[in-house]
This record gives structure tokens, C-alpha cells and sequence, in this order.
């Protein structure tokens, strides 16, 4: 993205990246996941990649109208759901902001989820189960 303004470009990469520890309620977590959907303000993304310790390939979706439709909804604390790459990629509210590749909200479905702010031990989870799940790193990049 280009910066008029300024002259000069945009770096629209960044990513969250915490870790998690089982049984824990995630504080830090919690803010450093506001602080990174407050700072979505690129107004547009090509790519997105849910990721962590569990699977650090993860899930990738290049679509640029979804990732950008991703990232508007969680800066806007905002619902939204799209299905990309054979994945139902859902934003919503779970105790605060959740994004899940499992096609449901707010549940213990297992898969790739992330909802830092849930308020208690059922913070997600990478590539297994989300509620209760074992010590483990969640990173989301968006570019």
C-alpha cells in the first residue's frame, strides 16, 4: 500500500504470535490480540496464515477480498464468514474476537482456532482440539 500522505510505502504485514499455556487464562495474550486487530488498517490484504507450534504450515488463504473482509472484521470487532481453500473461515464474538477455521463459532470443534480474550482456559487451538487445549504457540500473519 502506498502512503500518499507520507511518499513512501506501507508495510501491510504483521502478525500475531503468543504463546498459550494450558489451564492458563491468557492475559498478555488478550491485549497483544487487540493491539494486532487494532492495527489492521491496510486497506487491503492478499494473504493470510493461521499457524502455531502444533503446525507451523497451517492455513493459508490468498484470496484478497476474504483476507481483506477478515481483517475488517476483527479490527471491527465485527461478524463475518467465508468459505476459502475447502475451509469455513468464521470472525465473531466469543468472549471477545474469535477467528476459527472450523465453520463454528465459539465451539470445541477442533481445527484452527484462535479467541485469546475467551476469558478462561478455552483460548483455541492449532490443528486439534480448542477448548482446554495443550500448551502450544498460535500465530495468525495477514500481508
Amino acid at each position: 500500500m502506498y502512503d500518499l500522505i507520507n511518499l513512501k510505502y506501507k508495510d501491510c504485514t504483521t502478525t500475531y504470535s503468543q504463546s498459550f499455556i494450558n489451564g492458563v487464562t491468557p492475559t498478555t495474550q488478550c491485549t497483544a490480540w487487540i493491539t494486532f486487530a487494532a492495527g489492521l488498517t491496510c486497506t487491503s490484504y492478499s494473504s493470510l496464515r493461521i499457524y502455531g507450534s502444533n503446525d507451523p504450515t497451517g492455513l493459508t488463504i490468498s484470496d484478497p477480498y476474504v483476507v481483506t473482509a477478515i481483517a475488517v472484521a476483527l479490527r471491527a470487532n465485527t461478524t463475518y464468514s467465508a468459505t476459502s481453500n475447502g475451509y469455513t473461515w468464521i470472525v465473531g464474538a466469543c468472549g471477545g474476537n474469535e477467528l476459527t477455521a472450523t465453520g463454528s463459532l465459539c465451539s470445541c470443534t477442533s481445527g484452527y482456532t484462535l479467541r485469546p480474550c475467551f476469558g478462561g482456559s478455552n483460548w483455541g487451538g492449532i490443528m486439534g482440539t480448542t477448548c482446554g487445549a495443550a500448551t502450544q504457540t498460535l500465530s495468525l500473519d495477514f500481508s
